[in-house]
């Protein structure tokens, strides 16, 4: 079993671990450069070094401060009894101060697009999408829409919608989602809603052909641009080896909640083990180094709450600087329709909330991948 501590060692890091993403929260800025203190476990007679710096040992471990440069950095951790660590690290200057939006299970939005195509003038006009719309114009969120690629019995809804995949989605709006993709974007969710977590087993040759067929569909009616290299998974449940699928069809982010439920299993926490999901519960974002995809802790799921607890959960979540230096929220597009089962009505009030907390707390919209990916090369 892979062991994501290194806890096999003589020595070991406890912070940062392999594949942590560090930001001026985990420490200091001086002249431009960001300070971390690392620490280490080891022996406590023992001399320990982190990068050729002197490691002092107190509160139980071995700190050393330490120079974080460029967006990937080693540390190596030496010691005088033969032991040795090495992690490597990414810095992410631009996480600090980012937002965005992510949505799940979405499609019937496309539905009532592709069957008002003659009548729209704009797909805004689509009342779901101008709750998002208003959000941007007012306050720069960036928005992330995560795809079902068809439904077709929908139990938990009063109406009978028929049936609706992508490949019958109209491209007529086509240039109008290219022009707003620097906001607006589209991934791969799942084939539908049902069964419950339906990767959790799952084989390359079962999620492969289903994402691509929805990758296909968005580049067709809402063009390469629109396309995002990040999703969540429906249910946040994959193995190893879909996770493994999905990247060699581009997909670079995963986000998840990495949290427990009250039996203490994992939750849309993907295939990691809750010692690693304990250690990422508090952080913004973790890379796989091994695998070279990134995951992404999302801070609140909005449809959970009543409105009048969206703003202290956001307050509280800001306290715990680790974890908020990039806000990652979610909601989920069934509860906008009043013939859902469990609809909110204050949907659209709980999305303007959340979006003006982030603007007035200085929080600037931004995509995952813009953080990640787009000015690296190392994530390719």
């Amino acid at each position: 079993m892979r062991d994501y501590f290194k806890n096999g060692e003589k020595i070991n890091f406890i912070f940062p671990i392999d594949g942590d993403c560090v930001n001026e929260n985990d420490g200091k800025i001086v002249d431009g450069a960001l300070y971390i203190t690392a620490k280490v476990a080891g022996d406590a007679d023992d001399e320990v070094f982190v990068n050729g710096t002197a490691a002092e040992y107190k509160n139980g471990a071995f700190e050393a401060e330490v120079k974080i440069g460029g967006w990937y950095n080693t540390l190596v951790a030496e010691s005088k009894k033969g032991g040795s660590a090495k992690v490597a690290v990414l810095k992410l200057d631009d996480a600090v101060g980012g937002w965005r939006l992510s949505v799940d299970d979405n499609i019937i939005f496309l539905w009532d697009i592709n069957n008002n195509k003659d009548v729209y003038k704009s797909i805004f006009e689509n009342p779901y999408l101008a709750v998002y719309k208003k959000a941007h114009d007012l306050y720069g969120m960036k928005l992330h829409l995560n795809l079902f690629y068809e439904f077709d019995e929908m139990d938990d809804f009063k109406e009978d919608r028929g049936y609706f995949n992508l490949s019958m989605m109209t491209d007529k709006f086509r240039d109008e989602w290219i022009a707003n993709s620097d906001w607006l974007r589209l991934s791969f969710h799942a084939q539908k809603n049902h069964p419950d977590m339906p990767y959790k087993n799952t084989t390359r040759e079962e999620i492969g052909p289903i994402c691509e067929k929805v990758q296909n569909e968005i580049i067709r009616f809402a063009g390469r641009e629109t396309l995002s290299d990040v999703t969540t998974v429906h249910w946040g449940e994959c193995t190893l080896e879909g996770m493994r699928e999905l990247r060699s069809q581009g997909i670079k982010g995963f986000a998840g909640y990495f949290e427990f439920n009250p039996d203490g299993s994992t939750l849309v926490s993907y295939h990691y083990p809750p010692e690693l999901v304990s250690y990422l519960t508090n952080r913004d974002f973790w890379r796989d180094n091994e695998e070279n995809f990134i995951c992404g802790r999302i801070d609140l799921v909005l449809n959970c709450f009543k409105l009048e607890e969206i703003v202290p959960l956001l307050d509280e979540i800001y306290e715990n600087k680790t974890r908020s230096g990039f806000m990652e929220l979610m909601i989920h597009e069934e509860y906008f329709y009043p013939d859902y089962d469990n609809y909110i009505p204050e949907f659209e009030e709980i999305v303007l909330t959340a979006a003006k907390w982030c603007a007035e707390h200085g929080y600037e919209g931004r995509t995952f991948g813009s953080v990640m990916f787009e000015k690296r090369n190392t994530i390719d």
